[in-house]
């Protein structure tokens, strides 16, 4: 099981029983996820790594222990959930096709966007090209590196890895749900000339950063062949 934080499961699970009993609010799913991300940036997160952890944390939610934080937590989700009901319907008006108000407090409290694990190859007719330099920019500027500790940028390729490269970028903030990104691979070697390899992404925002490699995400950009000077 992934690391994640357990208190967005539960957000969502108290944001769809309350608007079901809201008959004065028009529901959609741009409400429901307008209504959770209002709520989880107000709530501390919550990590869980196994099926213990959930199994406890839930437990904790509807079973008051020794501590006494179970029933209380609850009834604080509760309430912040029906104070996001009413902040974001409120501010919802009918529009043709454009953005709603809503849909604005989730941009003042923006967005993560996580763009993808990056992995590529530099070679000559097939073979790895060993101490090329490859250097990653985002959007024209050079890429910052997740928290994890490894990836660096520029990156040199080396016999180890067999000319093989790698990033990981760090996610970044946005008011728009949205975004398009413009990955731009610039390969330097004195012996070689200069090759670009250009990308362009595009990202829905999320509730909360990456910063760890997800195999579902993972971009191969494939083997960018060098040629001699």
């Amino acid at each position: 099981m992934e690391l994640k934080n357990y208190q967005e499961d539960l957000v969502l699970h108290i944001a769809r029983i309350v608007l079901e009993d809201r008959p004065d609010v028009t529901k959609s799913d741009g409400l429901l996820l307008d209504v959770a991300a209002y709520a989880l940036n107000r709530l501390p997160p919550r990590y869980i790594l196994s099926e213990r952890g959930f199994t406890r944390l839930a437990a904790d939610h509807y079973v008051e222990g020794d501590n006494g934080d179970g029933l209380a937590g609850m009834v604080e989700v509760l309430l912040l959930v029906n104070k996001a009901v009413d902040t974001i319907a409120g501010r919802r008006k009918p529009t043709d096709g454009k953005a709603v108000e809503g849909e604005e407090e989730q941009s003042l409290l923006g967005y993560w966007h996580n763009l993808p694990y990056l992995i590529g190859r530099v070679a000559e007719h097939g073979s790895p090209v060993v101490g090329a330099s490859v250097t990653l920019y985002v959007n024209d500027k050079p890429a910052a590196p997740a928290a994890e500790a490894g990836w660096t940028n520029p990156y040199l390729t080396n016999a180890a890895t067999r000319g093989f490269y790698s990033f990981l970028p760090k996610s970044c903030r946005s008011r728009s749900q949205r975004r398009q990104f413009r990955l731009r691979l610039a390969v330097e070697h004195p012996d070689y000339r200069e090759a670009i390899l250009v990308r362009t992404l595009r990202t829905e925002g999320e509730f909360s950063p990456l910063g760890r490699i997800d195999s579902d995400r993972i971009l191969n950009l494939g083997t960018l062949e060098l040629v001699r000077r």
